[in-house]
């Protein structure tokens, strides 16, 4: 569930619509979940038309409207429709935003599958880069998008409360309070005692409705002549407690509330010039008594004489540094890679940023370099500071900053950065494995003719055989080198940093690409043949919207058998699991791969389920079957065997890969490291490099189509 915002256009107009910025493609903190939750928009599914609702309740009085359109880029989603409501309650919403009023609105889907991201791990999703802990929800319907009042998700729980009478009503009482309460969506283990009295007088009134009682007999009253008789003291029905239970809820809620404010301001007060104090003590409700304690002790040590002997001097010296140039090159997620106390330390000691000269002096004066107040780096001094700064023979208890080490943790965050912000397609179709060195490994895949052969008279049976097939591959070395130059550094440009991130990181994911593609590519007269029954062709086989080529391509794959040394086995057409080659029981095609020329089409196949040329009964048989993977680089003219007609249809590569991705000892990222440069060259001297290999492996995992006579 995810708040956004709702407009309703001008009521001059003679059909009022709703515009719905409904997701951002962010992470969600879903109740339920141990995580936040990121809803993968290539996989999700809806319809064109869902209906929008007030506060997700499902009926013609709470019913705004239903969508025209549901619109994606990949990385957010909108809707647009008319507003066809008829009812006051929902009528009121719209003349609410009239007056000002912001609404946002709150997608419902059901989820298919879960991927938990484990923490530090990084995931690409929605086209945005995440880093673990989360949860990403793939293969997801959507089935509605709700109104709620704008900042206010915590009224969820005061609305819930105030309907209970309607949930109750015409059902068998509930078992027990916590069921009760339960069935609200609370939880009752959050409950105070405030909480838990309103919601138990509302239970009580609800499940026990005391009936009218008989008027008692009382002697007549008298009333002075011109005195109007005193009217009969009200009696509160059933559902006028439930009321108040619900306002006195709300009351708590807004206390406990305004109770946050307060302390939130108090602790703002208190950590002026302490921004990571501020942030954890926000972060984990300190009270103000411990804000005050920890900005104490922060004070204490920045005042403390700084220690350069042995010892955790070096250590947190070195970390000082290195969280400074984190914090000054801005780079994504350092403040959960330090502790707060190295963090406060960096920005009380560098508060406007760490500059290039000033790191390259700091590590030399701490090796022993005698600098003046004052001084800068230049023609005259720069041998002598590297010298310093990159020691050759540090001696244990001497150097208390390591200059290397600092540059070698920055430019891998650097160029891990930069590696994670290239296209990594090539995991949706791939299979990742380790090797241990550079030599060649072996794959196997074991072959078997174990059907079952009639006995003859003689009642002998015959030996089964096994067969072996077999596909290689290997890890390479790609590695290149950067110098941060004698300029760089006299013109104290931190900036030339970014061509770790650029030149290096991202270099090696280019490269990864490149290798990838390349290698899918090769030897498509060979890998991809008629006889392998993996390879179909024909003016009919072209991706079209009229379905014929894809069911081409389907019955291939269904009917693609192994070698002869397996005794020809259909692969896919037995029940198992997808990509289970073994015994018959066979895989399904479940990615279908796209040159961007044919995206268009392949999306088309994939979301419209209202196709009349696919099928009969004007349905798209194949709505939400084949998942479209696009790849710039099967039509570019770079790569031998780039087509723009071809396109293949891919088991799950979990299962079954068409090329295997080999990782050195299983480091899937790339590695930097630095030091002083060659003696001919004055400068900072940085190499990367990265471990891996693409190779073809299952020709059994697809079929390819040329797309084309």
């Amino acid at each position: 569930m995810k708040l956004g915002t709702v407009t309703f256009s001008a009521t001059t107009t003679k059909q009022r619509r709703f515009a719905i910025d409904a997701y951002d493609g962010g992470p969600l903190p879903v109740e339920g979940f141990a995580f936040p939750v990121i809803v993968d928009l290539s996989t999700l599914t809806f319809p064109q038309s869902i209906p929008i609702l007030v506060d997700h309740t499902a009926d013609v009085e709470h019913t705004i409207g239903c969508t025209e359109s549901i619109t994606t880029d990949g990385q957010t989603m909108q809707m647009a429709g008319p507003v066809t409501a008829t009812s006051a309650l929902a009528l009121d919403v719209v003349a609410q935003a009239d007056k000002g009023q912001r609404w946002q609105a709150s997608i419902g889907i059901r989820v298919g599958e879960l991927q938990e991201v484990q923490a530090g791990q990084v995931i690409v999703v929605n086209k945005q880069q995440f880093r673990g802990p989360v949860l990403v929800a793939r293969n997801s319907q959507m089935f509605e998008t709700s109104v709620l009042p704008a900042g206010a998700d915590w009224t969820t729980t005061v609305n819930l409360a105030a309907r209970a009478a309607k949930l109750l009503k015409g059902t068998a009482h509930m078992k027990s309070f916590d069921e009760w309460v339960a069935s609200l969506g609370i939880d009752v283990a959050t409950l105070d005692e405030t909480n838990r009295a309103a919601l138990t007088l509302a239970y009580d009134a609800m499940q026990n409705p005391s009936p009218p009682a008989a008027p008692a007999a009382v002697a007549p009253l008298v009333v002075p002549a011109g005195v109007p008789p005193a009217p009969p003291a009200p009696t509160a029905t059933p559902a006028q407690v439930a009321a108040q239970a619900s306002l006195d809820l709300l009351a708590s809620m807004r206390k406990t509330q305004a109770d946050e404010h307060r302390r939130i301001a108090q602790v703002e007060t208190l950590t002026v010039g302490h921004p990571i104090i501020r942030a954890t003590a926000i972060e984990k409700a300190w009270s103000p008594l411990e804000t005050e304690n920890a900005v104490l002790k922060a004070n204490a040590a920045a005042r403390a004489p700084q220690n350069h002997s042995r010892g955790g001097s070096h250590e947190m010296s070195t970390k000082i540094l290195e969280a400074a140039v984190c914090m000054t090159r801005k780079i994504p997620n350092h403040e959960k890679q330090f502790d707060d106390q190295t963090l406060q330390a960096a920005h009380d000691q560098f508060k406007h940023g760490i500059g290039l000269q000033q790191l390259l002096l700091q590590a030399a004066t701490s090796n022993g370099y005698m600098a003046n107040h004052g001084e800068r780096i230049g023609t005259s001094n720069l041998r002598a500071v590297l010298r310093a700064a990159f020691p050759q023979d540090m001696q244990a208890g001497f150097s208390t900053v390591s200059l290397p080490g600092i540059f070698s943790n920055v430019a891998n965050k650097e160029l891990l950065a930069g590696y994670e912000e290239e296209d990594t397609t090539w995991k949706e179709v791939a299979t990742i494995k380790s090797v241990s060195d550079f030599k060649t490994v072996t794959s196997y895949r074991m072959l078997d003719n174990m059907e079952y052969e009639q006995l003859g008279p003689a009642g002998e049976i015959k030996h089964g055989s096994l067969g072996e097939e077999s596909y290689t591959r290997q890890a390479n070395t790609f590695a290149k080198m950067f110098v941060l130059t004698r300029t760089d550094i006299i013109n104290d440009d931190m900036s030339a940093l970014d061509d770790l991130r650029n030149r290096i990181g991202r270099g090696a994911g280019q490269k990864l690409n490149k290798v990838f593609w390349t290698e899918f590519l090769s030897d498509a007269s060979t890998f991809w043949t008629s006889g392998r029954t993996n390879y179909i062709t024909g003016a009919t086989s072209n991706l079209g919207t009229d379905g014929v080529g894809l069911g081409l391509g389907v019955t291939a794959f269904r009917k693609m058998t192994s070698p002869a040394a397996d005794n020809t086995k259909h692969l896919n057409a037995g029940k198992g699991e997808p990509g289970n080659i073994r015994n018959g029981a066979g895989g399904r095609p479940e990615i279908l791969l796209v040159p961007p020329e044919l995206e268009s089409i392949a999306e088309t196949l994939y979301r419209n389920t209202n196709l009349g040329a696919v099928a009969n009964s004007s349905a798209n048989i194949y709505a939400n079957k084949y998942r479209p993977v696009v790849v710039w680089q099967l039509s570019d003219a770079a790569y031998t065997g780039n087509s723009t007609t071809a396109w293949y249809l891919l088991n799950k590569p979990s299962f079954l890969a068409v090329v295997t991705v080999s990782f050195l000892n299983g480091v899937e990222a790339p590695t930097v490291e630095s030091a002083e440069a060659d003696f001919s060259t004055l400068g900072i001297q940085f190499r990367g490099w990265h471990d891996f290999g693409a190779d073809q492996a299952e020709y059994l995992a697809g079929c390819k189509s040329k797309g084309a006579a």
